[in-house]
């Protein structure tokens, strides 16, 4: 029982110095020995849990990716109004980020790029999915415009506040969160 209990820490130990570094460095940036470093273990050690370092950034953005589905997901008022449910997606990005701000960043950092996998591009598809079927059906309220746009420019804007806060000239509180919030309402709404 206590070598499975060391394992799954040094997995978790792995997973948590190559967020770190992924995150400050960027995939082609981060060796494996330098994860190692990080993470207390041999090199070697490494390959014992990810075959390869694609498959640990990989297994890195399916958790964290799944993670942030399911913030927005459970949240989510299925028999609320779009307002509310609009109230609800941009409070769980924001929460999301708040409790794991260098998953955020690294989320952020890997969409798009080659080496994502299948299930890794299944895991992003299914928030993509869930965001489009928002927009979908509240097509009659929104901007005609293709969900992928509108779910681009809320997703952008909110990722852009994030990058403000970090130089010190905007302050994610919470009365800054909800005019920024009811802005992007405005932005995707049809005018009134």
């Amino acid at each position: 029982m206590v070598e499975k209990s060391s394992k799954l820490n040094k997995s978790e130990e792995i997973l948590n110095a190559a967020l770190e570094l992924f995150t400050a460095k960027g995939f082609d940036g981060t060796a494996v020995p330098l994860i190692a470093e990080k993470a207390n273990v041999a090199a070697g050690t490494i390959y014992r849990y990810f075959a390869s370092k694609e498959e640990l950034v990989n297994s890195l953005f399916q958790r964290w990716q799944e993670s942030l589905y399911n913030k927005i997901k459970s949240d989510f008022p299925a028999e609320e109004n779009p307002r509310e449910q609009f109230h609800c997606i941009w409070k769980s990005m924001a929460e999301f980020q708040r409790e794991n701000p260098l998953a955020f960043d690294f989320l952020e950092m890997q969409y798009n790029l080659p080496y994502l996998d299948k299930k890794s591009i299944e895991k992003r598809a299914l928030l993509l999915k869930f965001l489009t079927r928002f927009a979908h059906n509240n097509r009659n309220i929104l901007r005609n415009l293709p969900p992928d746009a509108l779910i681009a420019i809320v997703w952008g804007a909110f990722v852009g506040l994030v990058k403000g806060s970090r130089n010190g000239k905007i302050k994610l509180d919470s009365a800054f969160l909800k005019e920024s919030e009811e802005l992007m309402w405005i932005a995707i709404r049809l005018p009134t």
